[in-house]
């Protein structure tokens, strides 16, 4: 029989990729929105690496999980002439009330290109040291078609709606969105997650922007870093299946504090039967370096 806390590490390992993206924001639908979006530079984001320290979020209560405790590293780098690329490292420890334990080990990788004509992944994880997962595929707009290709686990071509967004565009979204003053936005988000194979409805709810210091735990690293006046707004980001039909209830949501140049902190990772928080307790903020051969 499955362990509680076996499905659980493979709840999280099955959303490494949308950690390494999940950040990203929301498009508000309109007729030709997406089509629009898709051909457009995404501008403003800062390459950094952030650290952030996991554990279980007490204020959420669990039958099945007793402890959870873990480390996620992400980098973000590239720029809107040369296309961005991301890395990311999830490890984490997860206790049952049966004295059950699982360590989760995700590394994905990502790179978009500077026009949002295309994207590629890869997602390897590992639960106890056992590789569960190792998927690697692309998806290229062509001929008003979103073509998705699979070179892992097994060979597959597909296609799916080309109102669907890559990550990158996802997250200059959210915050045009913000610097706007909207608070709630829509949009079908194509980030790799579920070996490829899971296109996912998201809808971001956006609160009140922030241009100062605050005392949610992570603050003093962001200031140590420089980026503590830089306007910033919580969000919390609901995943659907976009299969389904009608009101459902979200398959993942992701709340957390993102700033103007694409940083984020204060983190929670509801997966439905409980929910981990992450605190960022390293930023490094990184030179943007442009080849200048995209750039128009």
């Amino acid at each position: 029989m499955t362990s509680v806390s076996m499905k659980a590490a493979r709840r999280i390992s099955g959303r490494g990729l949308a950690l390494a993206t999940g950040v990203a924001a929301a498009w508000l639908a309109m007729p030709g929105g997406a089509q629009a979006l898709s051909s457009a530079p995404v501008p403003g984001l800062s390459p950094h690496e952030a650290v952030y320290d996991l554990s279980l979020d007490a204020g959420a209560s669990s039958d099945t999980i007793s402890d959870a405790e873990g480390r996620m590293v992400y980098h973000f780098g590239g720029s809107h002439c040369d296309g961005y690329n991301t890395k990311l490292r999830f490890v984490t420890r997860i206790s049952d009330s049966d004295g059950n334990t699982r360590l989760t080990d995700v590394v994905t990788s990502t790179f978009e290109d500077p026009d949002g004509k295309s994207f590629s992944f890869a997602t390897k994880s590992y639960v106890d040291g056992t590789l569960t997962e190792d998927s690697t595929g692309s998806a290229e707009r062509e001929n008003g078609k979103l073509h998705v290709t699979m070179a892992k686990p097994k060979s597959r071509r597909f296609d799916i709606p080309t109102r669907f967004q890559f990550p990158s565009q996802h997250l200059a979204r959210i915050i045009d969105a913000a610097g706007r003053g909207e608070h709630f936005v829509q949009v079908d988000l194509f980030d790799g997650s579920e070996k490829g194979e899971k296109p996912y409805a998201t809808a971001a709810v956006i609160g009140a922007v922030n241009t100062g210091a605050d005392n949610l735990g992570d603050e003093a690293t962001a200031k140590a870093a420089g980026i503590a006046d830089v306007r910033h707004w919580p969000v919390t980001l609901s995943y659907f299946d976009e299969k389904v039909d009608g009101e459902q209830k979200p398959s993942y949501q992701l709340s957390f504090i993102v700033y103007e140049n694409g940083v984020t902190r204060r983190m929670r990772l509801d997966y439905g039967d409980f929910a981990l928080t992450g605190k960022l307790v390293r930023l490094d903020m990184k030179p943007i370096k442009v080849s200048g051969k995209h750039c128009h």
